[in-house]
């Protein structure tokens, strides 16, 4: 089977400045992007490196294109100001097509693009499989390929100011959890067993773990109120973020001006660090410590991937 794995995730944002916006972000101690990318329709997005995943915000650069061109998903996902979209990575997007269309799926055709502003004949960027929401529902989900990325490339993590390194996983809030992991399991981890605790269903794909719970349940856990979501690819609650210093990654963050909590994550039993959503993306991330080079380790066994650690900012490296 080809390989899948979580690779980004989405929100719109409704700050005054994308390049402004991710200068804050920085001065939490993360490492945004030097670049943006324009997206159609109208977009200008930019992103957040976390290890070897991010964050992409999307960013409505000129108002005219974005209303002539979006679709009604953008308004409702632009409006809500909270995550909504996966992208998935994988080596050959047709052969995952071919694959999911004998497994008795039906998919739409795949799609390639470029950035907005590329050359007529620019070759393309990316490759897309478009998910149907019925198979992974509670977000907007798509596969891709990265047509200019070698297979066999090393990968760079780099460790950012506040120690933070990789995306560990993410949790999900629905009123059905154990209906939609057993979706997604199938889909993106068949033969994956899903681990049942407490009304709490985790399950692993690839080198990341997928957690959902019923909205008393992420109350119970985080002490947060759920907000249902207007559309239906609210269901994303927290991103799960491996630091190799909470304590540094607290200072940091919180003289970067994110309010942090710290706190026992009930789930796991560890000490983590929770970041209240910025109300102009509403990502959450619980920030937890682990030693980079166990991770290292882990994600190589899992996906044979060559990765190089960068820099080390926390232990001088």
């Amino acid at each position: 089977m080809e390989t899948i794995m979580f690779d980004h995730f989405i929100s719109y944002t409704n700050a005054n400045n994308i390049d402004d916006y991710l200068e804050e972000y920085k001065k939490a101690g993360f490492l945004p992007s030097d670049k943006t990318t324009k997206h159609h329709p109208g977009l200008r997005n930019g992103f957040l490196h976390i290890g070897l995943g991010y964050v992409e915000f999307c960013w409505v650069e000129d108002e005219k294109l974005f209303a002539k061109n979006c679709w009604e998903s953008d308004i409702a996902f632009r409006d809500a100001l909270r995550p909504f979209g996966i992208g998935m990575i994988t080596d050959d997007i047709q052969t995952l097509h071919d694959e999911w269309i004998e497994s008795g799926y039906k998919l739409p055709s795949i799609s390639s693009g470029v950035p907005r502003d590329s050359e007529q004949d620019a070759k393309p960027v990316w490759s897309f499989q478009s998910i149907p929401d019925d198979l992974l529902p509670g977000a907007d989900c798509f596969a891709l390929t990265y047509n200019l990325r070698p297979k066999d490339a090393v990968r760079k993590v780099r460790v950012a100011p506040n120690t933070t390194y990789a995306i560990a996983g993410v949790t999900f809030v629905s009123s059905s959890p154990e209906e939609r992991a057993n979706r997604w399991r199938n889909l993106l981890a068949p033969g994956q067993l899903i681990q049942k605790k407490d009304g709490v269903c985790e399950a692993l794909i690839g080198p990341h773990f997928a957690v959902w719970m019923t909205p008393e349940k992420y109350h119970d856990y985080y002490g947060q109120d759920w907000k249902p979501s207007p559309h239906s690819c609210g269901e994303m609650a927290v991103l799960h973020i491996l630091a190799e210093d909470i304590n540094k990654a607290y200072i940091i963050l919180t003289q970067g001006g994110r309010k942090v909590t710290q706190m026992q994550d009930k789930r796991t039993g560890r000490n983590i660090l929770f970041v209240t959503p910025d109300p102009r993306d509403g990502f959450i991330f619980a920030i937890s410590e682990h030693p980079i080079e166990n991770w290292l380790n882990q994600r190589v066994a899992i996906t044979g991937e060559k990765i190089e650690i960068e820099s080390v900012l926390s232990s001088g490296k």
